[in-house]
């Protein structure tokens, strides 16, 4: 970016200095890529959790430490929604500088079979658990960007092309849900051999439904083509191509029930989960509009 930065100071500096303000906006469709959502925690096992099993019965070493990080994955298809935004800006002779405020939403809302990553909770998959779903529903990005741009004037004067590239902060937010349900047979749980504690945990859901967000760095770049419809107006299409850099990570939330109650296993510290991605990338085709000022 501070070479490009460079080459429109330079450019600015050999070509016409005359400041021309603008205002624009835009609007249009987003194609998101497939999401994979990958989440871990902090639980313990089963027999572990002193809500369910209370006198430790059938327990051994596995409970005299904190066991590593559970961990599933989560995989929806593409998506498409809106994206919008707002511009303003200044031309330099065929240059622009420009700061944009951008925003877009798609819906997933599919819930599809997780896939288990830890030994321990695989070892549950056959027998205690009956249901385990989960996905994105709704994914919105309000962004801040300052984009350079190039254009390239026709011979006619009325059609513009241009190129460019941008930087700045999006804030993404993942609509998040995840389902763990036991079976409601408990002749089918074999986590306890004690009738009683079968029967206590049978039927018992975990469940996390959150608006989970993160804030990250960005990049895009960008082009498209206008058509002077007046002196100072003008319209057209933009295509954009914009992505985060790393890795979407939420914050630690508490399940909002585990083992159907509260987000403890009764051994001091709360159980906490995060959903990390790194499919924050966009597509985006855009009508867009501007006015010289």
């Amino acid at each position: 970016m501070t070479r490009w930065v460079c080459v429109v100071a330079i450019a600015l500096a050999a070509g016409d200095l005359t400041a021309q303000p603008y205002v624009g906006s835009e609007l249009g469709l987003a194609l998101t890529p497939a999401i994979r959502l990958v989440g871990t925690d902090n639980d313990w096992g089963t027999r572990c959790d002193l809500l369910i099993n209370p006198d430790g019965v059938e327990t051994g070493a596995e409970c005299d430490s904190p066991p590593p990080p559970t961990e599933w994955t989560n995989e929806s298809v593409r998506a498409a929604g809106i994206a919008a935004g707002l511009a303003a800006g200044y031309r330099f002779g065929r240059y622009r500088a420009e700061v944009v405020y951008r925003y877009r939403a798609a819906s997933y809302h599919e819930r599809t079979p997780t896939q288990i990553g830890d030994v321990v909770t695989a070892q549950k998959a056959d027998q205690e658990l009956e249901t385990a779903i989960g996905g994105a529903g709704d994914v919105t990005v309000h962004g801040v960007f300052t984009n350079f741009a190039v254009d390239f004037r026709a011979a006619n004067r009325s059609l513009t092309s241009y190129v460019g590239v941008g930087a700045g902060v999006q804030r993404m937010a993942i609509d998040y849900f995840s389902l763990w349900k036991r079976n409601d047979d408990p002749n089918r749980i074999t986590t306890f051999e004690d009738a009683a504690l079968r029967a206590k945990l049978a039927g018992t859901t975990t469940l996390g439904a959150a608006v989970l967000d993160d804030t990250r760095f960005s990049v895009q770049i960008l082009g498209g083509m206008d058509y002077s419809v007046a002196d100072a107006f003008t319209i057209g299409g933009k295509i954009r191509y914009a992505a985060g850099l790393g890795a979407f990570q939420s914050a630690p939330r508490e399940w909002d029930q585990l083992r159907s109650h509260d987000s403890t296993v009764g051994r001091g510290s709360r159980i906490l989960y995060t959903v990390e991605t790194r499919d924050t990338s966009a597509f985006t085709m855009i009508l867009s509009l501007r006015y010289g000022l």
